[in-house]
């Protein structure tokens, strides 16, 4: 056997062992499962995702004479603080067959946008989707009705809306052989931003979230090459102070209000000039005038 023969026998088991541990991997201990994807979250304590409702749809792909419909499942997860305050909504989207379609042809568009970080890796394949889209501020209705109509319709159906400034975040990955996974994400600007000090925290505050953006995205590309196919979603690079601002410590009130030590001579002069009559002098004022 030559040496190139030995060396390729040698990589296809070192291949083959890699895919069986990665089939055999164990699980993470929380997952839930969207479509033909499992995904982890964050497990916080303070700030946890919570399950908000799924969704399913029917993915038009084109060509007609290529590719078959895809059926998507949408789960959707919020985050709110102790307080009830809405700091996070997240939408993630699957395919649900068994990606037996060897030829999948995807067609849909990645267009850059002012005032949008738009990331596009597919380049002239046409066959795939590689997108990632990042705003930094998304508070205008109108923008996110006009981008993403359906996260704008859900929030707008269940009554519910952000109080402080929120980035959006996008992204799309498909793969030949009928795999898709979407997430969409609307998250206060706290939890992704740094304190902002100076000049240079203000030039370098769009850094953080988009090193969440492309975490989030390694993960759900890591996602569609395993055969269980876990999605981790990363934990926000920031905490949120949930003490409310109006709240008062039982230490400062007493040293606001326990200074004065009580004086029952002047507690007794002052019942006295309550009690008698007007134009009488009070009892003390008398002795002392004897």
């Amino acid at each position: 056997m030559s040496f190139s023969a030995a060396r390729s026998l040698s990589w296809l088991g070192c291949a083959a062992a890699a895919v069986v541990l990665s089939a055999c991997a164990p699980l993470p201990s929380s997952v839930e499962p969207v479509g033909r994807t499992l995904v982890s979250m964050d497990q916080n304590t303070d700030l946890r995702w919570t399950y908000w409702g799924t969704d399913s749809e029917v993915l038009d792909v084109l060509p007609e004479d290529l590719a078959k419909d895809k059926p998507l499942q949408a789960r959707l997860w919020q985050m709110r603080t102790k307080l009830g305050e809405l700091v996070g909504v997240m939408s993630l989207r699957s395919s649900v067959d068994d990606l037996n379609n060897q030829n999948t042809v995807w067609t849909q568009n990645c267009p850059k946008q002012k005032g949008v970080l738009v990331e596009r890796t597919q380049g002239l394949n046409i066959g795939r989707v590689d997108c990632l889209r990042i705003k930094r501020t998304a508070n205008s209705s109108d923008w996110l009705a006009q981008n993403d109509a359906a996260m704008a319709g859900r929030l707008e159906a269940a009554g519910v809306y952000f109080a402080r400034p929120v980035a959006y975040v996008s992204y799309q990955f498909t793969t030949s052989n009928g795999g898709y996974v979407e997430a969409q994400v609307l998250v206060d600007q706290r939890l992704v931003r740094p304190p902002i000090r100076s000049s240079v925290d203000f030039l370098a505050a769009g850094r953080s979230l988009d090193h969440w953006a492309q975490d989030l995205a390694r993960s759900m590309r890591e996602s569609t090459g395993y055969f269980n196919g876990v999605l981790t979603v990363p934990p926000f690079p920031y905490e949120i102070d949930q003490q409310p601002y109006y709240e008062t410590k039982q230490d400062d009130s007493d040293v606001l209000f326990g200074k004065e030590k009580p004086n029952p001579q002047a507690a007794e002069e002052k019942a006295a000039s309550v009690v008698a009559p007007a134009g009488a002098a009070p009892a003390g004022a008398a002795a002392l005038k004897r």
